[in-house]
Formats: C-alpha cells, structure tokens, sequence
C-alpha cells in the first residue's frame, strides 16, 4: 500500500466516532507543539485539504520539572480562535487487573517522532523495538541527548515509546540523567498512562551489570521484560512491559547471577484522564499527548 493509500486509511480509521470537544478554559500555555517527519505532515495535510479538512496537529507536550516518582501530565494545547480540539477515541476497555493484549513486531514502518527544534538530540533516534497493543502500533526509539534544560530535564542515553501510528496516542521520553534525581543508574524508568487506552507501560534502560528486568507484582504474580540492544554508539539496553491499569508491586534490575542490583516501585496511580498521558519514575523525562483540531 503505498503512502497516500496508508494515511488516507488512518485518518479515515482516527474520525471514524470521535466527536469533537471545547477546550477547557485556563489550559496552561507550557504546551510545545510538535510534528512528524516532514513529508508524512505534508502529504498528511495535502489529503486533508482533498478531503475538506484543516490540518493535523501533532502532538502537544507540557515539559514541567520532575520530581522523582511524582506523576506529571501532559495536556492539550491552548485555546486558539474558531478552533476545536479532538483526542483519539479509547482503543481498549480493560478490567481490574487484566492485561493488555501485546504484540512484538509486525509493524512494517515503525512511528519515530521528529521533534520541531529538537537541536538537543546528538544521534538519529533508532527504532529498537514495536509491534502492537490492544491493535494500535506502539514504538520505543533509542538516542542520545546533549543536555537538559527548563523544557527537556532528561539528557544522556534516553528513549521514546509513542502509540499509534502516526503517534497520535501520545508519548513518553525516559533517559539515563533526569533533573532533580541523582540516583541509582542501573534501572531508570518510566512509568506511563496512556489515558486514550487507557493503558498503562513500564518502560527503560539498565546499564551493563544488568542481566533481566523482573517484575513482581503485589497480587503475587512475577514477569521478566525482555532486554533489547539500543545501537552500539549508545552501550545501553532498553525494556518495555505493558501492564494492567491497576498494576502494583515493584521493578528489580539483577545481575547474571540473579541477585538484586537496584528496585524501583511501580509508580502509576491510575488510568489517566482520555486527553492526557501521565509519567513517573526516576527516568521520566516528558510526556506528550496527541490531539487533531478542526475548524470552529
């Protein structure tokens, strides 16, 4: 299916039931509006002219200082004049401890966020892992990152797991280095709500005395994330682990020999909001949630 075919097919998929809403009054304007690679936004937005439509706009991330294992949320963007703002319909409706279904692999061309004015990115961001959640694509990139500042508190080695195709379910970045957590560097991870699921993610990086990433959950169950090579330039591996919405317990870093290198607790609280995507964990950097507007 060539191109055209395929983003006449998502768009088509994405209207298909979503009704339009307002957007609430006092939104905080600590929004930073983003974009796809910059042909998939021009062929996007020469369709949506065929087809009567204004635009797409991509996704919006409000970028607050952390605080370790406290949840930040993004939201969508300021008001603008005889515009409305919709979010993608919810994907899935899972029950009080029922995990999602996962798929790895089978996407044919997996989502990569390419950031407006993303000068602080030192290598091209490598697609490390996807494949498919409740039948929407999610995919985790892998680079490196100069330096933090008031937007962007992560920097060192750091990754990205965006849902949907064109990524309009929103996202999380999670990094090595965050502002204002100077601990432990064997385990950095992210803990995510994506509220359009809603679903919930666990994802990171480990260092190289790490053998398995284990999850031990409070109702007495245990899972092991699969470790994935990030590129060579960046020495460093990556996990991701979706997991029910009401997921409690901890996450352990081992060795080979199994003992235990570093823990961290499972951080989400709960579903988040359908318009927004929250975070926590000692490598959560930033969060970003998707929105399309119309015309007023």
């Amino acid at each position: 299916m060539d191109l055209e075919a395929r983003l006449r097919e998502t768009m088509d998929r994405r209207t298909d039931g979503i009704g339009t809403r307002s957007m609430p009054a006092g939104t905080m304007a600590h929004v930073r509006r983003r974009r796809a690679l910059g042909l998939v936004v021009a062929t996007a937005l020469a369709l949506a002219f065929v087809v009567g439509v204004t635009g797409l706009i991509r996704l919006a991330a409000d970028r607050s200082t952390l605080q370790p294992a406290a949840e930040a949320t993004a939201v969508i963007p300021t008001p603008e004049p005889d515009v409305t703002y919709v979010t993608p319909a919810p994907f899935a409706n899972l029950g009080p401890g029922e995990w999602p279904d996962v798929e790895s692999g089978g996407v044919d061309v997996p989502y990569v966020d390419r950031e407006t004015g993303g000068d602080e990115v030192l290598t091209d961001k490598v697609v490390v892992a996807s494949g498919y959640i409740e039948g929407i694509e999610w995919s985790m990139t892998a680079f490196r990152v100069d330096r933090s500042n008031a937007g962007d508190p992560g920097s060192g080695t750091c990754g990205e797991l965006f849902l949907g195709d064109l990524g309009d379910n929103g996202g999380v970045r999670f990094c090595t280095d965050v502002a204002g957590d100077s601990g432990q560097r064997d385990l950095r991870i992210a803990g995510t709500s994506f509220g359009t699921g809603p679903v919930t993610a666990y994802t990171g990086i480990v260092s190289d005395r790490i053998d398995n990433v284990v999850f031990d959950f409070a109702v007495g169950s245990r899972e092991t994330a699969d470790l994935v090579n990030g590129p060579k330039a960046l020495d460093a591996r990556f996990f991701v682990l979706f997991v029910p919405n009401d997921a409690a317990g901890t996450v352990s870093a081992v060795d080979a020999a199994d003992a235990r290198i570093a823990s961290e607790p499972l951080c989400v609280s709960g579903p988040a909001p359908q318009e927004e995507v929250t975070m926590c964990g000692n490598g959560a950097a930033w969060v970003a949630s998707a929105v399309s507007s119309h015309p007023g």
